[in-house]
């Protein structure tokens, strides 16, 4: 019992460490393209090859681990992560920050959330919603944290040192995280449950087979479109309505909150009333946040609006992630996920370089964030087809 609870500590250590740059991206948007002179657009490129090139490596990542354990690669991934944003406080090109977080920053994040949600799986077989949401809101409370430091740690030390501070703190906490996480002896889940809730699983061909993956695959693809290009323009969209760095930073802490929150309360739900009644509730949230925004609040509603939907993706992605091992098992369940991750990662990609380049080319955030509900509740009708009893999805 307690070292499976070690190991989710760890986990949360390693979600939040290597999600923190991430979260930060926003804050460092704006000072670049002021420092630079490059467009929205063409940095954002960088955040968008990340999350591309981290997807692409997660089944590979995810297969590393059914077969071998999670320890080694995630500390590898961990590592490579932590180098390229600390070498990203020497950029003076856009070559060189396409390198640093692009390349070695997306091949280095490309195992923390897939290895945290199949480890977890395979630990904990009751509650398991829950603990999978409490060991993600690491992914959540770096919103909340990492966006006012960054934009301190600007103001006081410039940007070069600090994204020296969040490479060292990624390498330092992250690496040493990495090396408490392990599988659980075959097997922590007794067989009587898993015969009854959990068969073994399918392999990762037979889950290529299931057309349910690749409804999933689009579902996961739109959601992560829409939050990436919430969070990563929030910051630059709040600047242009006259809000100071520091105070449009709070943007985030406020996404944060509302994300940490859901996070943990709808994954409690989750295992009471069922994943699919949760994402319906969450996207539910997004899309009348997003409506909301579509009118320009003021800065204490905005970050009202915020925080509303940060709760429903975070809770939404929750039940995504909690319905994957009920539809595919355990078997492959590391490769499956990556695979899965892969759909988020090129919607997380395309998102923000969309509305980067939408924006540098009429001057708003119009035209993406109004398509942002649309594709949220196509999201949700995928879903439901992607989450079907094997006899439901065979007879539609």
């Amino acid at each position: 019992m307690s070292q499976r609870w070690l190991i989710a500590g760890a986990l949360f250590a390693v979600v939040f460490s290597a999600s923190s740059p991430i979260a930060a991206f926003g804050v460092f948007l704006p000072v670049l393209a002021e420092h630079f002179g490059w467009s929205r657009g063409a940095i954002s490129v960088a955040l968008s090859t990340a999350l591309m090139l981290g997807g692409l490596n997660a089944f590979v990542v995810g297969a590393i681990a059914d077969r071998h354990g999670p320890r080694f690669i995630l500390a590898f991934t961990v590592a490579m992560a932590g180098a390229g944003f600390t070498l990203a406080s020497t950029i003076d090109s856009l070559w060189e920050l396409y390198l640093f977080i692009g390349l070695m920053g997306g091949i280095g994040t490309s195992g923390f959330y897939v290895i945290a949600s199949s480890t977890i799986t395979r630990w904990f077989d009751r509650q398991r919603s829950l603990v999978l949401a409490l060991v993600l809101s690491g992914f959540n409370v770096s919103f909340i944290i990492a966006g006012p430091v960054a934009a301190g740690l600007i103001e006081w030390l410039g940007w070069r040192n600090t994204f020296l501070v969040f490479g060292s703190w990624l390498c330092l906490v992250g690496g040493l995280a990495t090396l408490v996480v392990r599988d659980p002896p075959r097997r922590v889940i007794s067989p009587a449950t898993a015969s009854k809730a959990e068969p073994r699983g399918v392999t990762i061909v037979a889950a290529l087979g299931d057309r349910r993956l690749w409804f999933l695959e689009a579902c996961w693809l739109l959601l992560g479109g829409v939050v990436l290009m919430v969070s990563v323009h929030i910051v630059p969209y709040s600047r242009d309505r006259g809000i100071t760095l520091a105070a449009a930073s709070l943007a985030l802490t406020a996404y944060g909150i509302g994300a940490t929150i859901g996070r943990i309360g709808f994954g409690a739900l989750a295992d009471h009333l069922g994943a699919r009644t949760v994402m319906r509730i969450c996207v539910v949230l997004e899309v009348a946040a997003l409506t909301v925004l579509l009118f320009g609040p003021p800065q204490e509603v905005l970050f009202v609006v915020l925080a509303v939907f940060g709760m429903g993706f975070s809770g939404g992605d929750t039940a995504f992630v909690r319905t994957i091992p009920d539809v595919f098992g355990l078997e492959a369940l590391g490769a499956i996920t990556g695979l899965l991750a892969l759909g988020w990662r090129s919607g997380a990609a395309v998102g923000p370089v969309f509305a980067g380049f939408v924006y540098d080319a009429t001057g708003s955030y119009a035209v993406p964030f109004s398509l942002a509900p649309v594709a949220l509740l196509l999201s949700l009708v995928l879903f439901s087809w992607g989450s079907a009893s094997r006899r439901s999805a065979s007879s539609a």
